[in-house]
């Protein structure tokens, strides 16, 4: 059994009183609420992790909330394979390499996985055959955790102040990062969330050299309906200045690190201005931002405020609120430990960022003298 009680526990101390955890006794499960039995599955090839074939309204009709504690019995072939205490949220609220079940907007199913982690399907070598049962542990457990950090933003232009902002479209410039040389941003061909043709005109108004896409394939952008390609855009794929990576949100991964190397080569064979994004423009464009920033000697306040944007573009949270200190301590500087492998223990205000970004582009497989080559391409 993989039981992750404690890791939940964990997290939810670090919340303080925003976030505590409960201690009510199990439901019932005598009726046919509160339980999906013997359900299908199937693998989220992008990013990781198992799709639960039913949606997220017809789920929580079964009588499941956000904010529930569920347990899961997997069974594959005869197999089973157990985990207790899984928090159910309508986004990604956990720290990273914590399990949950997600009903993200937007998503077609329900999906179980690890935070920013390994792919929990392949892991357990799960496949067509695997069944999933999933009942609720204890209702609302996680109640305060949902209510705190759920958040949302609109896909209505209206709603913004500029085309900039309705994008997540900005340029990067801490640390002693040139001018003119790097920007960052929601995706100009996935248009999912109905920014694409935005973005393409921001490409062309910001003469943007070369797209570094980190979420989507070259062989899926022509053949899926979420794909809308602007003018901009096409005439950057037809010169070969666009790279396509794939990345899934998984930056612990092997493939992350692999793919994060393939990237910088790209980016010494070719010549700005260079435009980064995934989808949104926020997880996997922020970390790779944050190594470039510090790379260029961006200092701690200047991360987090370069990441925090998104948060103020897309969900209108304002520096100091509850929600800013949680996102900030859970998320943003877990992934700046992670980055820069700083420990527990490490002061983050006075931390070394320089030297920790040179140690990690070498760790990916990157020579000195191509280190000294990126940082001479985005420095002042």
């Amino acid at each position: 059994m993989k039981n992750k009680s404690l890791l939940v526990i964990t997290a939810c101390l670090s919340f303080a009183a925003l976030v505590g955890c409960n201690s009510t006794q199990n439901p019932s499960k005598e009726d046919d609420t509160h339980i999906l039995s013997d359900w299908s599955i199937h693998h989220d090839d992008e990013f990781g992790g198992a799709y639960i074939d039913i949606s997220i309204a017809d789920f929580n009709n079964r009588g499941f909330a956000f904010g529930d504690s569920v347990n899961f019995t997997f069974v594959t072939d005869g197999k089973t394979v157990t985990y207790d205490d899984i928090g159910y949220y309508s986004g990604y609220y956990v720290p990273a390499g914590q399990e949950l079940l997600v009903g993200y907007k937007g998503y077609d199913y329900i999906k179980f996985c690890i935070n920013y982690g390994q792919d929990i399907y392949a892991e357990n070598n799960f496949n067509e055959n695997t069944k999933v049962t999933i009942v609720v542990n204890e209702p609302q457990k996680y109640l305060q955790v949902e209510e705190t950090l759920s958040i949302s933003y609109s896909d209505d232009r209206n709603e913004y102040e500029s085309d900039e902002e309705f994008a997540n479209f900005r340029e990067v410039t801490v640390g002693n990062i040139k001018s003119g040389i790097l920007y960052r941003g929601a995706s100009p061909i996935d248009n999912s969330r109905k920014r694409a043709a935005i973005v393409d005109n921001l490409l062309a108004k910001n003469n943007i050299a070369y797209d570094i896409d980190l979420a989507d394939k070259l062989e899926n952008i022509y053949v899926q309906e979420k794909y809308v390609i602007g003018d901009y855009m096409q005439e950057l794929i037809n010169n070969d200045e666009a790279i396509f990576l794939g990345m899934a949100a998984a930056y612990k991964a092997d493939d992350f690190s692999m793919k994060m190397k393939n990237m910088f080569l790209a980016i010494l064979d070719n010549d700005g201005p260079y435009y980064i994004h995934c989808l949104e423009g926020k997880d996997r464009t922020g970390y790779v931002c944050m190594v470039i920033e510090a790379l260029c000697g961006a200092t701690y306040d200047e991360l987090i405020d370069d990441y925090f944007i998104t948060y103020k573009n897309y969900y209108k949270i304002a520096p100091g609120s509850d929600k800013y200190n949680i996102i900030k301590e859970m998320h943003i500087d877990e992934m700046i430990r992670y980055v820069f492998s700083f420990d527990e223990n490490t002061n983050l205000l006075t931390a070394g960022y320089y030297s920790k970004a040179r140690a990690y582009l070498e760790n990916i497989g990157l020579a000195n003298t191509q280190i000294d080559q990126l940082q001479e391409k985005f420095s002042a």
